[in-house]
């Protein structure tokens, strides 16, 4: 569920260069961190490092899982190929993997140290962790329930923008 990906391969008789420009134009650079104050020309927020690119839509709220397009142009035969993967950005992966981590450790670790005399003390430290395990998965869900058109209409914009085909996978 938090590593799977989405990737995208397309083909377009531009050069790297005309790819840059016309996605550079179409998008908005200044964005990036805070793409609700963007009032750049599309949907799309894009940020660019020679011919690796990292874009998203833009959003006027919050969604830390929606998907990112991380992406790379090759030249190839007189034109460009456009190859990326959708997936959620690497700060929320790994604080995923965190989170996760530390509800296994505690856990682990309240199977290994003796109970409280408390009654009923462990059954509520594991209802607590069930609750933050569950907490977390329904977040992501929600994320990506939010973010579930954000795939397409990157997959679309970048096809328009480049007028660019998909290159079936082999």
């Amino acid at each position: 569920m938090m590593g799977r990906s989405t990737t995208m391969k397309m083909r377009t008789k531009l050069t790297i260069a005309e790819c840059r420009k016309r996605l550079g134009s179409a998008t908005d650079l200044g964005g990036m961190a805070l793409s609700w104050d963007s009032n750049g020309p599309g949907p799309v927020v894009g940020e660019f490092r020679g011919a690796v690119f990292r874009l998203h839509t833009k959003k006027y709220y919050k969604n830390s899982f929606a998907p990112f397009l991380y992406g790379k142009l090759t030249e190839e035969d007189g034109g460009t190929t456009v190859e990326g993967s959708f997936r959620m950005h690497p700060f929320i992966r790994l604080f995923m993997v965190f989170w996760l981590g530390m509800l296994i450790v505690f856990g682990a670790g309240a199977l290994i140290v003796t109970p409280p005399a408390q009654p009923g003390g462990r059954a509520r430290f594991f209802a607590g962790i069930v609750a933050l395990a569950l907490g977390g998965g329904v977040l992501m869900l929600t994320g990506k329930w939010l973010g579930r058109g954000d795939t397409e209409v990157i997959r679309t914009f970048v096809a328009t923008t480049l007028e660019a085909k998909d290159v079936e996978a082999s």
